[in-house]
């Protein structure tokens, strides 16, 4: 089962190597990785140790708080956005987001 902080890990790899215009395996190399670690670290519940983390913060060329920081790099369209949205009631946020992510798969 897949907990909170392994999806917000994988997902701000995933985000930051694409920023860098890195392949996964570009970032494995660089931070001294095994075949399709990042992969299956993006894809799949898996827990990740300090240092290994560290070693991608490292190979991705960024400091520990720009890796925590999600706004980071946020426009303002995107953030009033964001503040529209946290004034929604929960049941029409999830109905949003849910309807907003399909509408994002589909223009990649």
């Amino acid at each position: 089962m897949e907990n909170k902080l392994q999806k917000f890990i994988a997902q701000r790899i995933r985000i930051l190597r694409k920023q860098a215009g890195m392949t996964q395996m570009e970032l494995e190399e660089k931070a001294g990785l095994g075949f399709n670690y990042i992969y299956k670290l993006e894809n799949k519940p898996s827990n990740i140790t300090i240092s290994t983390l560290y070693k991608i913060i490292e190979a991705l060329e960024v400091d520990i708080p720009t890796f925590f920081d999600m706004k980071q790099g946020i426009d303002e369209e995107t953030e009033d956005l964001l503040l529209l949205l946290a004034e929604l009631p929960k049941q029409k946020r999830h109905e949003f987001t849910k309807a907003l992510s399909i509408l994002i798969k589909s223009l990649k």
